[in-house]
């Protein structure tokens, strides 16, 4: 019935607008813009704060309703409208928005009255025009976040292959688009989980580095203080993953090179005691470590992975996802722990998988 509502009043406003070029007007309901900004900027979110005086009883009426028409280039975050009553009997509300575009256009907003499922009042205001300015062109270091503030509560590194690791930054902010988060010095970067409360957000964020770096530098543009704020994180090896990544590809380790160069040595330094010996006892030794070099250079089974298996980074039931499979994957099993199995992409990429995910 509610939709029905809404649907009514914007066929009524629409066929108003033919008629009249001016805002709609009532002689018991008013509605103001008490406060809203004066520029923002690319993706940034911004509140608008409107105010209606209803000189009607409240008994002549059932509810308030909002509705939105005209917008253009921009999102309305605030989806349930709630109107609360100060001290001066005028109604407040806050409406967020965000700006996607510089020819973005305000919605015109309308407020009704209800009885019995009928509107028997209403009144349209026009939006005010804000400014749109573009932000941090050809900045590298920029991040695309737009805050009040923000704060780097943790920081966790581990290895990946060995030559690339894997940070996930907790964030949190306020009156941010941490949606937006970008770090443009790296390729592989995604949003691993983001909670809304408006105006508060929650960011865990994960980017693969080279394994040379130092520390993960980006700015953000504070919205209090109308500046750049440059935000270092330093890059600290988390001691979790030293059992279970160590000698993260086979093939790119020096350990398992070692362990063949020491077997094979052995083998033929026990061949040649057989040589000039003549003792059968060194033929033990021998086929010890024939089976031994055997088992180093044989090939890693290959097997299948089907499309949306879920790749972690450790073999541990609170392990970061690293990747999603979009699609069939043809990799080699290198290790296998617990219910995990460490497995090598054709990019040389390593991850675990469950034992349960492969058929």
């Amino acid at each position: 019935m509610n939709y029905i509502i809404k649907l009514l009043l914007l066929t009524v406003i629409f066929i108003t607008s033919i008629y009249s070029s001016d805002e709609i007007k009532s002689k018991e309901l008013y509605l103001t813009y008490k406060a809203y900004p004066l520029r923002v900027f690319t993706g940034q979110k911004f509140d608008v704060q409107l105010q209606a005086i209803i000189l009607k009883d409240s008994q002549d009426y059932d509810s308030v309703l909002t509705t939105f028409t005209t917008e253009e280039n921009i999102e309305i975050l605030t989806q349930d409208i709630i109107w609360e009553e100060n001290k001066s009997g005028k109604y407040i509300t806050t409406i967020t928005y965000k700006a996607y575009s510089e020819q973005f256009i305000l919605p015109t907003i309308t407020v009704a009255l209800v009885k019995d499922d009928n509107i028997i009042d209403f009144i349209s205001v026009k939006s005010p025009k804000i400014k749109y300015e573009k932000i941090a062109i050809n900045q590298n270091t920029f991040s695309n976040i737009i805050a009040s503030n923000l704060e780097i509560h943790t920081a966790k590194t581990k290895q990946y292959t060995n030559n690339i690791l894997h940070t996930t930054i907790h964030i949190e902010a306020q009156n941010s688009n941490l949606e937006d988060t970008r770090l443009n010095q790296f390729d592989e970067q995604k949003v691993e989980s983001l909670t809304q409360n408006y105006p508060n957000q929650e960011l865990y964020y994960s980017v693969m580095i080279p394994s040379h770096t130092k520390q993960i530098s980006f700015t953000y543009y504070n919205t209090k203080i109308k500046d750049f704020i440059m935000m270092n994180i330093p890059i600290i090896m988390d001691e979790e993953l030293v059992s279970t990544q160590t000698e993260l590809n086979p093939y790119n380790s020096s350990i398992l090179i070692y362990k063949q160069i020491i077997s094979a040595v052995l083998l033929l330094f026990f061949i040649l005691l057989y040589f000039f010996t003549k003792k059968d006892r060194w033929l033990i030794f021998i086929t010890i470590f024939i089976i031994i070099l055997a088992y180093l250079f044989i090939p890693n089974k290959k097997i299948l992975l089907e499309k949306d298996i879920k790749v972690y980074i450790l073999p541990t039931k609170s392990s970061t996802i690293y990747e999603v499979l979009n699609s069939k994957k043809v990799v080699k099993i290198i290790n296998k722990k617990d219910n995990f199995v460490k497995v090598l992409f054709q990019n040389e990429n390593i991850g675990w998988v469950k034992k349960n995910d492969i058929k």
